[in-house]
């Protein structure tokens, strides 16, 4: 009976340990933030495919107009290893590439991972969009 209560611990602690991840968290923070399309700084999400960099979140937002109404915003840490501001727009404008470990992530597909060692896509963050105001709501 004993043994087979020592099997029992033993498998309890092989799988909890093996249950762990290289995954390092991303510190929640608050974000709530109102983007004004009419600004100029902000004219570019005026067109569905074009992306602009923000401050807020933990490390900066990407937000990314995908189509005439669906826009998205992500965490600009990288899941991999979550400095500050090391994931940027690409010169392709659909992706956005981690400067430090060369991870790719789509911004048309939920922020996934397309290379590099990152093992999940991009945090990503509530929006809502005013059309009769242009105005981007943008939360957690």
């Amino acid at each position: 009976m004993q043994i087979k209560r020592f099997f029992y611990i033993i498998g309890f602690f092989i799988l909890i340990n093996s249950c762990k991840s290289d995954y390092i968290d991303i510190p929640d923070v608050y974000v709530n933030i109102a983007v004004d399309l009419n600004d100029p700084d902000f004219f570019m999400l005026n067109a569905a495919g074009n992306g602009v960099e923000i401050s807020g979140g933990y490390a900066g937002i990407i937000v990314y107009r995908q189509s005439s109404e669906t826009f998205a915003a992500y965490e600009r840490a990288c899941p991999y290893s979550p400095y500050k501001e090391q994931v940027s727009i690409s010169d392709k404008g659909s992706t956005a590439v981690d400067t430090v470990c060369g991870s790719e992530f789509s911004l048309i597909f939920d922020g996934a991972v397309m290379s590099g060692p990152a093992p999940y896509p991009l945090k990503k963050y509530s929006v809502s969009f005013n059309a009769s105001s242009s105005i981007l709501y943008i939360f957690n």
